[in-house]
């Protein structure tokens, strides 16, 4: 059993509700699992301040008497909080759930226009309770390579997509531009698409990797479940709001104000969607009760800014067999779990150290390209990350920090990249008759970006000046805008749509850094130094290569955790 597993169970253990087997496995976990004890502590600490101040227990029993308790005193017609009562059966709603419903409606300032919110959360998780199947596609503000719950306010929306099938058996399929993972039924495997690396989890999983949070959109009645929790624990506000849809239908609109408890200068703030304070919008349709969309806003001290939108939902559709296979490339290579770290023989040596010795040992690892050493931090070592860091120079290391949210350490490092060289194709075939970028090729001349002018071009009212640049002349002119950031000059030499792409990615890693440091900086700082060599006509494709060499000083901090079986540092992230 998984983090995100035994969390979603971590209620119903708490009553003793689990089936044997799932309950040993959800206990099993604990005994091994800090981060899961310290919410599982907390959620039995809440049922206990319910029973202690006499308004709701974990009990069915002691929910019951609530119950009776209210409805003794307002017996002229059905409550609100008796059907929740009642639909606590109808869509599997824990009794601490229950509990802590009526709780909240007990408590809260506007009892009424709560208990109205979670009516419709309610009979919204009793009309999916019965789903064969569920497709959802919608927008993440997040770069397609990164982790599923990792957001970015800086980047422009990035496709993500859900089916899950429920039955006849529990499959499921998550999906971004650069990400995958499929549960087919049997075992669960991720694959990162640049770099070919692959995770695969040995079993059957309710979510993994970092999906809990669009699992739990799938699965309303999680969603139910946890907001009510966190409603009753953090003071998260609750409202309702009913409008005429496009449609002429009736919209009941659940607004859930979301605190994630982070300090807003930690440095993990707003990163990953349950580091956010968020205010999550829930759209159901007053006839059907179900789901039609959700909107996701990052909230700040500076406003509002969406995050996430969702707005396909296809309910009890058939899913195509082919969706639940993932075809790996044949270069993969497969990350190790690291519940499944193995100890070394000498693993004390390495499980004793700091976490700032542990991030020197995996730098001058990487300076000697002594890959065998590598391994003991990082998994997997395949060719991109021996190509990447092999040679590097280590600079410095800073002070390691932690933060509330992350289990492990960051160490701030400076390092000095190897040099490494790469082939920029250029021609002047076109009606401009000036050099222009045409592709990128590795240091061996295999083409890795074919960059496409739609339209060719255009004549510049100085075209001259432009088109008397040899290949290199060219090259050198377009990376010499690249490092004053001058956008409208590197149009002249790449594609609009190249340009607007690199623009984009500087700004968002302008931003994401601005965020983490809580302090402006000059982008240009984390631009490598590229140089124009030598160029070489090809016969064979009609065209020129101009041979380039980038070389850069990295300034970033290097995420580790050592909560293994092994008790030893890991990279996590941050190269």
């Amino acid at each position: 059993m998984n983090c995100a597993e035994c969390r979603d169970k971590l209620v119903v253990c708490a009553e003793e509700l689990l089936d044997r087997e799932e309950l040993l496995e959800c206990r099993a976990h604990l005994e091994n699992c800090a981060e899961c004890s310290v919410e599982y502590r907390a959620i039995t600490g809440l049922q206990q301040k319910l029973v202690t101040r006499g308004r709701a227990s974990a009990k069915v029993a002691i929910v019951s008497s609530v119950m009776r308790r209210v409805l003794q005193e307002q017996t002229q017609k059905e409550t609100i909080m008796s059907r929740i009562v009642r639909y606590r059966w109808g869509f599997g709603l824990s009794a601490a759930a229950a509990a802590a419903a009526i709780a909240l409606f007990i408590v809260m300032t506007s009892p009424n226009a709560h208990a109205k919110a979670v009516e419709v959360l309610a009979k919204g998780a009793q009309a999916v309770a019965r789903l064969t199947s569920i497709h959802l596609r919608g927008q993440l503000r997040t770069f397609p390579q990164d982790n599923f719950a990792s957001i970015n306010p800086g980047t422009p929306f990035c496709t993500i997509e859900l089916w899950k099938q429920f039955q006849p058996e529990l499959k499921w399929r998550i999906e971004k531009p650069g990400r995958v993972i499929v549960m087919d039924g049997n075992s669960t495997v991720m694959l990162i698409k640049p770099g070919s690396t692959a995770v695969k989890v040995p079993q059957r999983t309710t979510s993994a990797f970092d999906t809990d949070w669009l699992h739990r959109i799938a699965n309303l009645s999680n969603t139910i479940t946890n907001e009510l929790k966190n409603a009753l624990a953090q003071g998260w506000k609750l409202s309702l709001a009913e409008e005429t849809g496009a449609d002429g239908r009736l919209k009941s609109i659940v607004t859930v104000m979301a605190k994630s408890g982070v300090p807003d200068d930690d440095y993990t703030k707003n990163t990953f969607i349950e580091n956010a304070d968020t205010r999550r919008v829930y759209r159901f349709d007053s006839q059907s009760e179900l789901l039609e969309a959700v909107q996701v806003y990052l909230v700040r001290q500076s406003g509002e800014e969406q995050i996430f939108e969702l707005s396909q939902i296809d309910y009890n559709q058939s899913i195509e067999p082919s969706v639940w296979n993932l075809e790996l490339p044949a270069d993969v290579s497969w990350a190790q779990l690291p519940e499944a770290l193995p100890k070394l023989p000498d693993n004390e040596k390495y499980a004793s150290i700091t976490p700032e010795q542990a991030a020197r040992a995996f730098f001058e690892a990487c300076s000697r390209e002594d890959w065998e050493e590598v391994g003991k931090f990082q998994s997997p070592v395949n060719d991109r990350l021996k190509q990447y860091l092999g040679g590097l120079q280590l600079i410095s290391l800073g002070e390691p920090f932690s933060s509330k949210a992350y289990p492990g350490r960051f160490v701030p490092y400076e390092i000095k990249l190897r040099p490494h060289d790469f082939y920029l194709r250029v021609s002047n075939k076109n009606a401009a008759g000036r050099y222009v970028i045409t592709g990128a090729c590795d240091e061996h001349l295999k083409l890795v970006q074919d960059l496409t002018w739609t339209n060719g071009p255009e004549v510049l009212s100085n075209n001259d000046a432009y088109a008397r640049l040899s290949p290199a002349e060219a090259v050198k002119a377009y990376f010499e805008a690249t490092s004053r950031l001058d956008w409208e000059e590197m149009t002249k030499f790449a594609p609009d749509y190249d340009v607007a792409n690199d623009k984009t990615q500087v700004e968002a890693a302008r931003k994401m850094i601005e965020d983490a440091r809580k302090q402006t900086m000059d982008v240009r700082e984390l631009l490598p130094n590229r140089e124009a060599l030598e160029a070489t006509w090809s016969a064979e494709q009609s065209t020129w290569f101009v041979k380039c060499r980038e070389s850069q000083i990295k300034k970033w901090n290097l995420a580790v955790r050592k909560d293994n079986p092994a008790g030893r540092w890991q990279v996590d992230g941050g190269i």
